[in-house]
């Protein structure tokens, strides 16, 4: 029997030789000494007999247990098979190579997946139902059912035994017989690469092995489809065979477009360096990366070169926002996410393995490309959720293993954006991360971190390209507005066709800063609004850095009231020019380094203190960015203090649960949309500053449970407010700080005002099958909230400075506006319009997508943030002058 030498070195038996003296005995009809369990002759001048004995006796042993899990360790004829020494596994391997090629030798594998699923399902009855099953399959006993091997030649090949290429091409060619569904191989396709990837340390494939490797490729069919375990394999394939110039990239996405044009247009060496490092990117499988795999990225990196890799990956980056150029096939929206806003797995590995190689890179470009990656990919798509969470976590991983400002900057400003709850917490665990690193507490590097953007102290970004100037201003009459100047300082009215001829680069470098502070100015706004709740101070100096100079808070800290205080001294104080001066417009000048600040908040304040407040702001034309001075209270009531443990202030309402869940989600709480499933639960808002969870309990209308294609509920029914501890126990609503219950009271008026049908003023004409016409009717003319209040009170001042003001009266719950046609009743809360003489109703849709709907009209508003607001004073100047409008919709309602 002829044999070659094993690698490496030493002779072994050859598995193709006794495969075919085996099947040559059998053609001459020669008996076998015995026959194993599953059909195996056996012969005593077989090199393997005494294997092939104790590999009968593990057989039965694996029968007799049956079921999925096998340890052969556990087992004595497998124990007594893994004791052997090196070279003796060696042939243990080979004897089970020869058993089972000659036990399938004369069976074709299967062809086709549909083949192959169903030869798996005739594997899986026999692992879990033994003999029994295959006398049903009408096998009997003479039968191989490779998984029962697998356990045993997994153990072997972890053994690190020495194998020749002969064994090596028989391994994967039993491999490469089960496709992509290699779980029913004898063989486990990881432990065999393994094997394959030693071998190749010290020696080239032979042509047959590399033949075999090519068959197991092609045996997983479209590479856009195989699943991410297959796909981990078939990157190491290629790796085994070389292919070095298969980047991996799927096309049909703007980014994988544009990535292959770029990779097609290099030259041969560059395009090899990009082909390995996409490749490595292509094992990004894991959670987060080893650091062996990160030593490879950066060797990768720095063979593309660290300036080519940014200028590329940077661009690809950019083009994942947009969506598929070519419509993929039509799709039922009702059930089904857009197909052109996915993204295909292999090119999101891929992208995953990018971004982790932009880790702890301290680039400003790259800190924020990671960011707005990570804010695109944790978009929701409908009927998806988040694009993609796989690289929208590697972006986060990145910017929580960077240790710079910029770094720490994005990830709050995320924090704020980001609504996905599993995001949300790990972004909050990136920023405890990288607040453990600067050795600072989280809040001290939510505040210490913020960056500028070039921004100066006038609150403008400037930057020069050749005879003109870019001005980009946070504040002022030409706030968020780009801005061009000649060098004489004539103003132009668009972007000169100069610079983008000859500075195409630094005007898209200076767009991308622009996008960047309007992302990052709102979740400051939002971030600053929640130190109401959390009583946070400062030391002087701290806050004057951190707020009241830094470039690009100032806009909002300078706008606002803080409270001093210093041993016995307190005021309460604003920034106005050049000084902080109190609402007599007095400098408060006792300020010290020992002084302590703090966001002032109007509960507990005199009401004469607060009235002064807002008619400081009125009389200065100063609008806060958030309602500060106007903030409404809410104290407890004598209904609440008789349930104790629940407040009925917000129970009946009836709101749309999409946009409820929109909302609670952008204000911190954790909700999942109900339906008509099991999908119960309660929205939740955690505060962990008082030990203190919010429960605002909201559930299906009874008896009127529309749901959207997907089976939401279209509607929910708003109910109990409650306080509990940590431990789930409701905590007396006496007991619940002041500020806390009107904090967390305010935030249920919003829900409710924001949310509620009572607020859709076209739920009149037929509202949703005419469901809950009474509680809109109560709600739309009915008693004004504590938020509605406040804008009557705003109203009462501003009104005497509208140029309609003698058109216009306040009522008890209405702005009344006399127009030539008809008299109009706006309601405060609802900004539903009734008609007098008979208080017919009156639709009017305003347009919520325009940036300012007071269009032409000079009208100062001390706070923003308060939208209805806005709407009634643009109903009113409408109807005031009714005589001119054009629109026939509203015009026949008048006039009928």
């Amino acid at each position: 029997m002829s044999t070659q030498g094993a690698h490496p070195g030493e002779e072994a038996p050859s598995v193709t030789d006794l495969v075919s003296q085996l099947q040559a005995r059998t053609r001459e009809g020669r008996k076998p000494e015995g026959t194993g369990s599953d059909g195996f002759p056996q012969y005593a001048d077989d090199p393997f007999a005494t294997i092939h004995q104790q590999l009968d006796a593990y057989l039965k042993e694996v029968r007799t247990i049956g079921g999925w899990k096998i340890n052969p360790d556990t087992l004595p004829a497998g124990s007594e098979l893994l004791k052997r020494g090196t070279e003796e596994k060696a042939n243990v391997l080979r004897a089970i190579l020869v058993r089972v090629r000659f036990l399938t030798g004369d069976r074709t594998p299967p062809t086709n997946a549909l083949e192959r699923q169903l030869e798996a399902a005739r594997l899986r009855i026999g692992r879990w139902f033994g003999a029994a099953a295959r006398v049903i399959q009408g096998r009997g006993d003479d039968f191989v059912n490779p998984a029962e091997f697998r356990p045993l030649t997994g153990a072997l090949l972890r053994s690190n035994i020495p194998l020749n290429s002969e064994d090596l091409t028989h391994l994967v060619s039993v491999v490469a017989n089960r496709g992509d569904d290699a779980e029913w191989s004898f063989v486990p396709p990881e432990a065999a690469l393994r094997s394959l990837e030693r071998f190749a340390e010290s020696s080239e494939f032979p042509s047959e092995l590399r033949q075999e490797l090519e068959r197991w490729k092609r045996s997983f069919g479209n590479e856009s489809r195989v699943s991410s375990d297959n796909r981990k394999v078939l990157t190491r394939i290629k790796s085994l065979l070389g292919q070095q110039t298969d980047p991996g990239i799927v096309p049909g996405e703007a980014w994988s477009n544009a990535a292959i044009t770029d990779l097609a247009e290099m030259t041969t060496a560059p395009r090899a360096r990009w082909c390995r490092l996409l490749q490595h990117c292509q094992q990004a499988e894991t959670s987060k990366p080893t650091q062996k795999w990160m030593k490879t990225a950066n060797q990768l990196v720095e063979a593309v070169g660290r300036d080519e890799f940014k200028s590329r990956a940077l661009h690809w980056f950019e083009l994942v926002a947009l969506p598929r150029p070519v419509h993929q096939e039509p799709h039922d929206p009702r059930y089904s996410p857009d197909p052109d806003q996915l993204i295909t797995d292999g090119n999101s590995v891929i992208l995953k393995g990018l971004t982790w190689s932009c880790a702890e890179w301290k680039d400003s470009d790259v800190t924020r490309a990671l960011s707005r990656l990570a804010q695109v990919c944790f978009k929701k798509v409908r009927n998806l959720g988040a694009r993609c969470p796989r690289i929208g976590n590697a972006c986060l991983y990145s910017l929580s293993a960077t240790s710079s400002d910029e770094a720490a900057a994005e990830l709050t400003r995320l924090n704020q954006t980001v609504k996905q709850p599993s995001a949300k917490k790990l972004i909050g665990k990136s920023l405890d991360k990288a607040a453990e690193m600067s050795g600072q507490t989280r809040e001290d590097l939510e505040e210490s971190t913020v960056p500028t953007y070039g921004v100066d102290a006038e609150g403008c970004l400037k930057q020069n390209f050749g005879d003109f100037t870019a001005e980009f201003c946070i504040s002022g009459p030409d706030a968020l507005q780009l801005q061009w100047r000649k060098s004489a300082g004539k103003l132009q009215k668009s972007v000169p066709a100069e610079v983008k001829e000859k500075h195409a680069t630094e005007l898209k470098a200076l767009k991308r800063s622009i996008q960047d502070i309007e992302r990052m100015l709102p979740a400051q706004r939002q971030r600053i609004e929640r130190l109401l709740l959390s009583e946070r101070e400062w030391e002087l100096e701290k806050w004057r850095a951190r707020y009241l100079n830094h470039p690009l808070l100032a806009h909002l800290s300078r706008r606002l009231i803080w409270h001093f205080c210093q041993s016995d001294q307190q005021a309460a104080g604003i920034w106005h020019e050049g000084k902080i001066v109190d609402n007599q417009d007095r400098p408060v000048d006792w300020l010290s380094t020992k002084t302590r600040v703090r966001l002032w908040h109007p509960l507990g304040q005199e009401l004469e203190m607060v009235a002064t407040w807002r008619r400081w702001f009125e009389t200065h034309q100063i609008s806060q960015p958030f309602k500060q001075a106007h903030r409404e209270i809410y104290i407890l009531t004598d209904a609440e203090q008789q349930t104790g443990t629940y407040s009925n202030r917000f129970a009946a309402h009836i709101i749309r649960q999409h946009q409820f869940a929109a909302l609670a989600k952008d204000r911190g709480w954790t909700y999942r949309l109900q339906g008509a499933f099991d999908s119960h639960n309660v929205p939740t808002l955690v505060l962990p500053r008082w030990d203190l969870a919010v429960e605002f309990w909201v559930d299906s209308p009874g008896g009127y449970e529309d749901t959207s294609g997907s089976g939401i509920y279209l509607h929910l029914a708003t109910d109990q407010v409650r306080f509990c501890d940590p431990t789930g126990t409701p905590r007396p609503l006496i007991e619940v700080p002041a500020l806390v219950f009107s904090e967390v009271m305010r935030e249920m008026d919003l829900f409710v005002g924001v949310c509620s049908i009572g607020n859709d003023p076209a739920w009149r004409d037929g509202g949703e099958g005419g469901q809950f016409g009474g509680y809109w009717q109560s709600y739309s003319f009915g008693d004004l909230s504590v938020a509605a209040k406040t804008r009557r009170e705003v109203l009462e001042r501003l009104m005497p400075r509208l140029k309609i003001a003698s058109q216009c009266t306040l009522a008890e719950k209405f702005l009344v506006v006399r127009g030539t046609l008809r008299t109009y009743k706006i309601h405060l809360g609802s900004s539903n319009i009734m008609m007098e003489p008979n208080n017919r109703y009156l639709c009017i849709v305003p347009d919520r997508g325009r940036d300012n709907i007071l269009p032409g009209q000079n009208v100062f508003l001390p706070f923003e943030g308060d939208n209805t607001l806005a709407v009634i004073l643009s109903k009113a100047f409408l109807l005031a002058d009714d005589s001119k409008i054009k629109d026939q919709s509203i015009l026949s309602q008048i006039r009928s």
